[in-house]
Formats: structure tokens, sequence, C-alpha cells
């Protein structure tokens, strides 16, 4: 695996629920054979615990709509900042619902397309 940082040049929101705000970090958008790798930021409203934003790395397979969740960073303040209270690689496959942030955001990193 490799670090992950909270700082990012190109955070956009891509979408809001009561748990938080989401942002993709468009720059680490990848598409390795057919696999799309993405980073995202959740800037909880509440903090969990003692964490204020969590940054996460995907593998999406986009043919079958999951994606394995690769690498978790939590952080003690807002926007990946402050210190790092966890870090921990969870290795799950996820498969969304079709109504929830994440199969939005999983349909939309397949979908994308570089400038």
């Amino acid at each position: 695996m490799f670090p992950i940082y909270g700082f990012s040049s190109n955070w956009k929101k891509v979408a809001e629920n009561d748990v938080g705000n989401y942002y993709i970090d468009f720059n680490s958008i990848k598409n390795k054979n057919g696999v799309v790798y993405y980073t995202d930021l959740i800037d909880f409203i509440k903090p969990y615990r003692d964490d204020y934003s969590a940054i996460s790395r995907y593998a999406v397979n986009c043919k079958d709509e999951n994606q394995k969740w690769l690498s978790l960073t939590t952080f003690s303040q807002s926007m990946g900042k402050g210190d790092i209270n966890n870090q921990s690689n969870p290795n799950e496959i996820i498969f969304p619902q079709s109504n929830t942030i994440y199969f939005f955001i999983i349909k939309n990193v397949c979908n994308y397309k570089k400038q």
C-alpha cells in the first residue's frame, strides 16, 4: 500500500447525507486493466468517536458494480487534516445498493473521462 494524505488539490464534493459530505479526488482516478481505482474523503457532520474525517482508497469492478475497500485512514480534524487516528486495510468487497451514495460514486468513477 501507499500512504494517504489529507491534502489534495482536487477534492470535489460529490454527495452529502446525514453522515457527512463526500468528496472524490479526481486526480486519483486510474483505470488499470479494467479496474478503476479512486480515493474518497468523508467529512463527518458529527464526529464518529474522535474521527472528524476519513480517507479511503477503493478498487472498483465496473462490470459487477462492486468495489474493494483497500485502505482507510481517519483524522482528528475535518477534510483529512490533523492527527491520524487510525489506519487499516479492510480488504473488503462491497456491493452498494442502487439507491446509495456509493452506488452513485462507483457509477461516476467508472464513467469518468480525464479531461
